[in-house]
Formats: C-alpha cells, sequence, structure tokens
C-alpha cells in the first residue's frame, strides 16, 4: 500500500493540481483536488490507451464536447507511463445523472455513437482484423462445446427426469441459433480494409445528464471489438426495456443521419444479437459432465426466463432484417 501511494504521488504531481483527498472506487481513483474533483484511472495497455486518447481528441477537434477527455500534464503530455503501466486523469462528474433514454434523447444517443465510430474508424489500430477473429474464434468454440455436450447426452444411458428432458429439448433451437451466428460472423463480405475497432458493449452505464445535456462516458476499462459490436449491445437494452421497438428506430435513425450502416454492419448486429450466450451460460452447467446433472427448480425457471427473452429478441432481428431490405441491401428474406 506504500509503494501504491508513493506511485499515486508521483503521478499526481505530473499534474498541476493540488491533491486534498484519494479514495479508491473499485478500478479507479477519486481525487478531490484544488481544481475539483477529478479520476485517475490505470491502463494496462498503452495500444488501448493512445488509441482511446486518439478518438476522444479527433471527437473534440469536431467540436464535439459531450465526451470524457483526459487532462493535460505539466508538460502538455495526455497521460503518464510508468513502468509500461498508463494513467490518465480526467473531470469526476459528480452531477451528472444516471441517464435512460426517452424517445427525443435515443435520436441524440445515436447520432453521438455515430460521431464516436467515426472517430474511431479514423484511428490507428493496427491489430482491428485479430478483433473479428477473436469473435469469430469465441461463437464457434462455444457452438461446439454445445455441439458435443448436446451429442454426449443423447448418447448417454440412463432414464432422465422430465425437468432433464425439458432440458434436452431446448438444444436443437440453441444449436440453430450459434450456427447462424457463427455463419453470419464468418460471412465473406465481412472485408478486413472495412472493419474499424470499437468497444465490446456500450450501456446505460456510458450515458450520462449533465447541466441539461448528454455524455457520452467510460470506456476506460472496455474490452475492444469491432464495430458494430458494441451498437448490438445497446439495441438490445433498449428493446428489452418496454418490448417496443419505437426507441431502437429513433437510435437508429439518428446514427445512420451521421454514419449510414453498410450491409456488412448489419450482417455483424445480426450476427451478435442472434448468439444466445445468456441461455448457452445457463445451460452448459447442467451439461458439463457430458451425463446431464439434475437441474433445480431455480434454474429452470431463470433458463425459461431467458429463453423467453430470447424468442421475443426475435422481433428486433427481424426488424433490423426488413430495415436493411428497406435500405436496398437485402437480407429481410433470409433466416435470422
Amino acid at each position: 500500500m506504500a509503494r501504491e501511494r508513493v506511485q499515486l504521488n508521483y503521478i499526481c504531481q505530473r499534474y498541476m493540481i493540488r491533491v486534498i483527498d484519494v479514495k479508491a472506487r473499485g478500478d479507479h481513483y477519486v481525487l478531490e483536488t484544488n481544481r475539483g474533483p477529478k479520476e485517475l484511472h490505470i491502463w494496462p495497455r498503452l495500444d488501448v490507451l493512445r488509441w482511446s486518447f486518439s478518438w476522444r481528441e479527433q471527437l473534440a477537434r469536431q467540436g464535439v464536447r459531450e465526451i470524457e477527455r483526459f487532462i493535460r500534464t505539466r508538460d502538455a503530455k495526455p497521460y503518464v507511463i510508468v513502468r509500461k503501466i498508463g494513467f490518465t486523469l480526467s473531470d469526476h462528474l459528480r452531477d451528472a445523472k444516471a441517464f435512460t433514454p426517452a424517445l427525443e434523447h435515443a435520436h441524440q444517443c445515436g447520432q453521438l455513437a455515430a460521431r464516436m465510430h467515426q472517430a474511431q474508424a479514423g484511428t490507428e489500430y493496427l491489430p482491428v482484423v485479430d478483433l473479428l477473429r477473436r469473435e469469430q474464434n469465441h461463437l464457434s468454440s462455444e457452438m461446439k462445446r454445445a455441439r458435443d455436450s448436446y451429442r454426449q447426452l443423447r448418447q448417454a444411458a440412463g432414464e432422465r427426469s422430465r425437468t432433464a428432458k425439458w432440458v434436452m429439448e431446448q438444444f436443437p433451437a440453441l444449436l440453430e441459433r450459434m450456427e447462424r451466428s457463427v455463419e453470419l460472423l464468418h460471412s465473406p463480405l465481412l472485408k478486413e480494409e472495412d472493419l474499424a475497432p470499437s468497444h465490446l458493449s456500450l450501456g446505460p452505464e456510458n450515458w450520462a445528464w449533465l447541466d441539461g445535456r448528454l455524455i457520452l462516458r467510460g470506456f476506460y476499462h472496455s474490452r475492444l471489438s469491432v464495430q458494430p459490436r458494441d451498437i448490438a449491445s445497446y439495441l438490445k437494452y433498449l428493446y428489452q426495456q418496454d418490448g417496443q421497438l419505437a426507441q431502437v428506430e429513433a437510435f437508429l435513425n439518428g446514427y445512420e443521419q451521421i454514419k449510414p450502416l453498410r450491409y456488412e454492419e448489419y450482417l455483424l448486429l445480426l450476427a451478435f444479437l442472434a448468439f444466445p450466450a445468456e441461455a448457452w451460460e445457463q445451460v452448459e452447467p447442467f451439461v458439463a459432465d457430458g451425463r446431464g446433472t439434475e437441474p433445480d427448480a431455480e434454474a429452470v425457471e431463470a433458463l425459461k426466463h431467458t429463453l423467453r427473452r430470447q424468442q421475443e429478441l426475435d422481433r428486433l432481428l427481424w426488424y433490423l432484417a426488413q430495415r436493411t431490405e428497406r435500405s436496398g441491401r437485402g437480407i429481410a428474406h433470409e433466416p435470422v
């Protein structure tokens, strides 16, 4: 702890601030200073730090102020590096309120997300193709594990309870969704030169309301993926708030007003949304030993709830396919 305190003191001295108090807050520190509250974040990966700084600054140069930026040091550097670990300082938005968008704000969220994607696409991140391969390998591996588990269960001898049989009966639909998702993610239409990096997810924690304006915040410790992986996660969140498509449509209209989605990006949206990750996560413990243990009542009810939500999500997938066709890109008649 003493060593950590010395390192923090050294980093804080690099900035034009006087630190009054330091509080650890999970994965970062909140500093009370003579220039207001600040946040100190730690970046284990310097390539991600530099990339994050680049797209934030590019947004700022375009006049976008609704984004957190890095405060510069005494010698005008945007971050501090100590033993190959990066540190950034930013304003702590103490008065920011958690934000769930209404219809008119969903449109604004879409516009800001599109501007973020534009800025990210214009910054250098060399292994971007590896991000797609990582997603492809992960989903393919999960599909293979599910397929192998199902085959082993079918071959296993012994009587099963009605509950165990019901869980077994969910496998064909589960596998079909996985296979379709993997097929879309391996489409030959996904060209390396068209790929751009973004974050693994975009959620309600990334939006805030401050002084009458919308703020895009966070992404200090987010894993990276290809665009539009984060958009898929946010569309799912918006849709599952009320099971309606109005906010989804408003978000996408705002997004495409700034950055029209290409056909390949719609394929990615559908691929990420179609994969039944939550259902497989709940089924896997039951089939992990290849024989199928008896699921308890609570686990079965949780799985039923997840399956209902997955089926409800089909309406969103169908909407996205139709939206693509209305834009002249034509995949609405393909099964999703």
